[in-house]
């Protein structure tokens, strides 16, 4: 993906996440984040266009931050885009503010 065909500036992090489906639940690492997506390392990538449920801690004390649906959208070795499609009002409220505090850290 071009850089400039990105709609949303992702911050740079490092947050661990679980993710995967109702079977099986993997872990990884959460490279850089969005209100709208991310991107993720760990062992085994899932496939592209696949969905997953995508679990974020934002390693403030707080629960992790539940998406229920996300999408594959792009694979290079060991990283993947997800396309964040579904999210409760409440989980996207935190995750909007934990990006507002990202956006205005200097």
């Amino acid at each position: 993906m071009k850089p400039e065909s990105r709609k949303v500036l992702r911050f740079a992090v490092q947050l661990p996440c679980t993710f995967g489906d109702s079977d099986k639940k993997e872990e990884g690492t959460v490279l850089n984040l969005s209100a709208q997506g991310c991107a993720m390392t760990t062992e085994r990538i899932p496939a592209l266009s696949t969905y997953l449920s995508l679990q974020i801690d934002l390693i403030n004390g707080a629960a992790p931050v539940d998406i229920e649906l996300a999408g594959v959208r792009w694979i290079s070795g060991r990283r993947c885009g997800l396309e964040f499609i579904r999210i409760l009002p409440e989980m996207l409220d935190r995750l909007c503010a934990f990006v507002g505090l990202l956006e205005n850290t200097p």
